[in-house]
């Protein structure tokens, strides 16, 4: 807390003796007349004076410890090297790579930038965790905000709210406000009450969704509830698409078994899959009961099924053979280059259907975290991240990559790549719109794990409300076992 603390016990006391001087004096006021009719005059007595009280200045205690990151605001990241690894792969780091020499060659600290791919997201988790207690470490890392969580609890992180709140190298509040909302809240990590990521960009769960097939079934629009999800699935399994390219059956909805599908269903539900302090799973409520019956039924009624190899519910929509699939924004370019390719038909994405009264978006993304080093190189990171998160690059990443900026002034770098690909821009409309959390702690990757093997076994014919017990329990453990 700032400010200077006041000492209440010196200012009683110096009111107390006041009050007493006061009283003496009125006293003595009525009396030397009378005393000096009586008698001869008394000689005047000099008064004793208090001595003035003056407060010690009280020290502003830091909003940080300054043995982790030094003295920030005069702290000089000159001359640092930050080695930087990510799950970027293919023309995704070939981007990467040409942002990182840009800032390489214009940052005025001098400060190298060396950017490393470490494969897919699940190899860099466990190169990270292998790496912690031997101390061989990246200045930092792309992290999901659970993989951070089990991190910071090894202590191998540092917070960021230091340095988003310094006046020298922070953000101000007009600038702050620039952030989409869910940016800013998805990294601030219940089980410490602190920020310990910073948002480049962000993804989404959106249907995709066939719009001359809908036409020929006489729709003229996606669905809006599950209601009417679950009435055109059904038909659209019994009626074909006139311009399909692809062998086989076809369905109303291709899914694929994944934790942040389930998440979605149980979000449009208006459940949530964490509470809100992070302490306890709350999925196998309602919401989430009828999440994993709506889709058993489906499936029952020959309206849905697996997809049958990976990313199968991307190819099956291209050749027209899924009325719908859920996935994620990021898969975007994927989709039209199946569409472009099979069937070529008119193709939008719609926000998930819902039952609460807007949508409720299923949106997340990874994001940057720091390494505990030197303060001088974390700053230096930080400097990265924060250039990283400046509107001009936002752009540019989004306008390479189908990922969202998390600034909403991004959208004005972007209007060219909106004319071009106006499913995108349909999409990011859907920012605005409320949200779930996927759960930011340690443990929730083998939570992830659970739920799936929970979707398969009901889908396989198990009871619904058992399996929802069981893995919220088996889930409640994880996070125990897992808490700082």
């Amino acid at each position: 807390m700032f400010g200077q603390t006041i000492n209440l016990s010196i200012q009683e006391e110096s009111i107390m003796k006041l009050r007493k001087l006061l009283t003496f004096v009125i006293v003595l006021a009525l009396a030397l007349p009378l005393l000096a009719a009586c008698g001869p005059k008394a000689t005047p007595t000099e008064q004793p004076t208090e001595e003035p009280v003056v407060e010690e200045p009280t020290a502003v205690p830091l909003a940080y410890d300054e043995e982790i990151y030094g003295d920030l605001e005069n702290l000089d990241p000159s001359g640092q090297t930050v080695v930087y690894w990510y799950q970027h792969t293919r023309s995704r780091e070939e981007l990467m790579l040409s942002m990182i020499d840009e800032f390489n060659r214009t940052n005025e600290w001098g400060i190298t930038v060396q950017g490393e791919s470490q494969g897919g997201y699940g190899e860099l988790y466990q190169k990270i965790i292998a790496g912690i207690p031997a101390n061989q470490l990246p200045s930092m890392a792309v992290a999901y905000q659970n993989q951070a969580a089990t991190y910071a609890v090894q202590g191998a992180l540092v917070a960021l709210d230091p340095y988003v709140e310094s006046e020298k190298w922070g953000y101000t509040e007009e600038e702050l406000s620039d952030f989409f909302p869910i940016a800013l809240a998805a990294d601030i990590l219940p089980q410490f009450d602190a920020r310990y990521g910073w948002p480049p960009y962000k993804s989404m769960e959106v249907m995709y969704y066939n719009k001359d097939w809908l036409a020929e079934l006489g729709y003229s629009g996606p669905p809006k509830t599950w209601d009417e999800f679950a009435e055109m699935a059904c038909k659209a399994a019994e009626q074909p698409f006139s311009g399909a390219t692809g062998e086989g059956d076809s369905f109303g909805y291709v899914y694929s078994i994944d934790a942040s599908r389930f998440a979605t269903f149980v979000f449009s539900r208006g459940g949530n899959i964490i509470n809100k302090t992070g302490t306890a799973y709350e999925f196998d409520g309602t919401p989430g009961l009828e999440a994993l019956a709506f889709l058993k039924d489906l499936v029952d009624r020959g309206c849905a099924r697996e997809q049958t190899e990976k990313y199968g519910d991307q190819s099956d929509f291209g050749a027209g053979l899924s009325l719908f699939t859920i996935s994620s924004i990021s898969g975007l370019p994927y989709y039209k280059s199946v569409v472009d390719e099979g069937a070529g038909f008119d193709w939008s994405v719609a926000p998930p259907p819902h039952t609460t009264p807007e949508p409720r978006m299923n949106i997340y993304g990874a994001s940057q975290s720091i390494f505990v080093s030197s303060p001088e190189e974390q700053l230096a990171a930080w400097l990265f991240i924060k250039w990283m998160s400046e509107p001009e690059q936002q752009a540019t990443w989004a306008s390479g990559t189908g990922y969202f900026p998390t600034r909403q002034s991004a959208a004005d770098l972007l209007e060219d790549y909106f004319a071009e690909n106006p499913v995108y821009k349909e999409a990011f409309t859907f920012m605005s719109y409320d949200y779930g959390i996927e759960s930011p702690v340690a443990g929730y990757d083998e939570c992830r794990s659970a739920i799936e093997e929970m979707l398969t076994a009901v889908l396989s014919g198990e009871d619904a409300q058992a399996q929802l017990e069981a893995t919220v329990t088996t889930c409640n453990e994880y996070l125990e076992e897992a808490a700082p």
